[in-house]
């Protein structure tokens, strides 16, 4: 059986690489749509996002249960017309897509509210305690 934070760390995975997967899907890039431009974004950056706030808030086995909600239930049944079922990837409830949204979009929002830009003229986050934190 899973430890509670290894079960945390097993779901909050399989939320960012269902999201990755959902923007890969829509826009053919991982990107996530900002009303001043596009947010450039891996899995291990969107767990991260995903995982920091709640980390210090609640226990391991709420936030497990927490993220598996904003999962699709597994179906184990393949595709109609598949010949092999090499394994499933994880799909987001509608409850996912709008709570991952939501946390990119006010990630988008902090970083446009600091306005601080790199020599390309991206947004980035300044020096100091923040970037220790992230």
């Amino acid at each position: 059986m899973m430890s509670n934070e290894t079960s945390c760390d097993f779901f909050c995975s399989r939320v960012a690489e269902a999201y990755l997967l959902h923007l890969m899907a829509l826009w053919r890039r991982p990107i996530y749509r900002y009303e001043t431009g596009d947010i450039e974004v891996s899995d291990s950056f969107l767990w991260g996002l995903l995982d920091g706030y709640p980390k210090d808030r609640m226990t391991s086995s709420y936030r497990a249960k927490f993220y598996s909600k904003l999962l699709k239930k597994f179906d184990p049944t393949p595709a109609k017309g598949a010949v092999i079922c090499g394994g499933k990837v994880p799909e987001l409830s509608k409850r996912g897509i709008k709570y991952m949204n939501a946390l990119v979009h006010g990630f988008g929002d902090m970083l446009e509210d600091i306005g601080d830009r790199d020599e390309y003229g991206l947004l980035t986050i300044p020096k100091g305690e923040l970037n220790d934190q992230i």
